[in-house]
């Protein structure tokens, strides 16, 4: 899939009004969707179909919550998650986040600033080809050419994110990055204070990577500064 206008997005949220709004706008820039009620037949589509790219998911669903939708979300095989919540408290961001989430997007919202959600988390998950070069910390080993990261030997399945966000360290070893450079370069330029974003994805590849994640050396904190790869030069 080369074209982002082709995505194919499904939006989940039992405000019927509300949710033909959200499709209406997505069909007019270019998107494809499909629509869900509640969670029960997210939950079935989700299943069916390996074709879904962003899942649009409101929290506040009868039956089966979106909770319990990113719970049960198979790691593997899961498309980009937009979360959408009346509830904009910091506390819900960072456990969507922790629970697999791309991005939050706290009710009320705008056409514009929907769309710009989802082109962003489509850059993401569809990145232009990177430059090659092979970069090493320890037993770990980043491929910036084949977008892959290996442990021990053994490959390390990340999100999407994951890998952009590794990958932007990889490529700059050794130097620090402070975190509004580095949220701009892998979330986008409006993510430019979401500090809650970046702590939960370093910490997200810390467990995968780091043989003590609290005492890191692949992914570094430097004091209030950034975040750099491996020991600086």
């Amino acid at each position: 899939m080369t074209d982002e206008r082709r995505a194919h997005i499904l939006v989940v949220e039992d405000d019927t009004a509300l949710r033909e709004i959200l499709a209406g706008a997505l069909n007019s820039a270019g998107y494809a969707t499909s629509l869900a009620a509640h969670g029960i037949t997210a939950s079935q589509m989700l299943h069916a179909t390996g074709t879904i790219d962003i899942v649009l998911l409101d929290i506040g669903l009868p039956f089966v919550d979106g909770w319990q939708i990113l719970e049960q979300m198979d790691n593997h095989h899961r498309p980009a998650v937009i979360v959408i919540s009346a509830r904009g408290e910091e506390t819900d961001k960072v456990r969507a986040l922790d629970l697999g989430a791309d991005d939050y997007l706290a009710k009320p919202f705008g056409a514009d600033e929907l769309l710009a959600r989802v082109r962003a988390v489509l850059r993401r998950i569809r990145p232009p080809d990177s430059a090659g070069g092979i970069v090493m910390q320890g037993d770990v080993r980043v491929d910036l050419g084949a977008r892959a990261v290996t442990r021990k030997g053994q490959e390390v399945r990340l999100s999407p994110t994951e890998w952009l966000l590794i990958a932007e360290l990889a490529r700059n070893a050794g130097v620090t990055i402070d975190h509004r450079t580095l949220l701009q370069r892998v979330w986008g330029p409006q993510y430019a204070d979401e500090r809650n974003y970046l702590r939960t994805f370093a910490q997200r590849l810390r467990v995968k990577l780091e043989d003590d994640p609290t005492h890191p050396e692949v992914v570094v904190t430097v004091g209030r500064q950034g975040y750099r790869f491996g020991p600086a030069r």
